[in-house]
């Protein structure tokens, strides 16, 4: 676990650096490696005394959100672009594009405040802190190869559980959060893999296909609903036109989700 620990706050700490050097895709790194830490913790807290992982895990998960309006934006913009059409009119999709950038750039600014600010120097510090010894209970000591398993089949056990529950029918919120735990197993399976081998690294990437085809349904669903926010807007604003175009847009991603959920389903019943 302590190995875990250690190699997700150098992954966070390679992250930080990246923001500030002014990488590309520096936000969603950040994003990814509070993610991926926040899955471990979850992952071994049967292991875990006492109840520090808890602060810690709240601390990643607020620097994870400080980042994420950012990285949906950037996600939205780039598929307001692929999906439009000959038939949208040109220059309100060039108003859409250009109020998401400048949107884009001011929660990035955000985002890059927070995450170069002292709350995350404090939390690399403390992450420091504890991973090279965190405070384990006796059956930490146990063998790796008696443990993990347990802690694996927990993670893909809920997976399961929600996942079966899946309709084409079923609210958007639930298949974001069938895709949350395809993360975890993923992420679960990839942690333990160096243990538990081929078994694993299978689980692991059966959990990435999962991952990925929820992934572009959450996507969809995320646009949809701020060209639906923006339509509204427009249509405040007395401009129906634009309202009209945000409106066919909104639809087409909603649209988008209906053979993303059919492929889904059939991958994931697949004898």
């Amino acid at each position: 676990m302590a190995a875990a620990l250690v190699k997700g706050t150098r992954r966070l700490e390679k992250a930080v650096g990246m923001v500030a050097n002014g990488e590309d895709d520096a936000i969603h790194q950040v994003r990814v490696s509070c993610r991926r830490l926040r899955s471990d913790l979850k992952l071994f807290r049967k292991l875990l005394a006492g109840d520090w992982a808890n602060g810690l895990r709240a601390d990643l998960q607020a620097l994870a959100q400080a980042c994420g309006e950012a990285r949906d934006l950037e996600v939205i913009a780039a598929l307001v672009k692929e999906h439009t059409s000959s038939e949208d009119d040109e220059e309100h999709v060039d108003t859409i594009l250009t109020t998401l950038t400048l949107d884009l750039d001011r929660a990035a600014a955000r985002s890059a405040e927070v995450v170069l600010g002292e709350s995350t120097t404090d939390l690399l510090t403390t992450l420091e802190a504890i991973a090279t010894a965190p405070d384990l209970k006796p059956k930490a000591s146990k063998p790796c190869s008696e443990v993990l398993p347990q802690l694996l089949q927990s993670a893909t056990a809920q997976f399961e559980q929600d996942a079966n529950k899946l309709k084409p029918w079923t609210p958007d919120d639930d298949w974001h959060e069938v895709r949350l735990l395809a993360k975890r197993v993923r992420y679960a399976a990839d942690t333990t893999a160096a243990v538990l081998g081929e078994e694993a690294k299978a689980t692991a990437a059966h959990a990435a296909t999962y991952q990925e085809l929820l992934g572009r349904h959450q996507d969809h669903c995320a646009a949809a609903d701020a060209l639906q926010n923006m339509a509204l807007h427009a249509a405040a604003e007395d401009d129906p036109e634009l309202s009209f175009t945000l409106g066919r847009l909104t639809e087409r991603h909603r649209a988008a989700r209906k053979p993303l959920r059919e492929q889904f389903l059939s991958l994931y019943h697949r004898p």
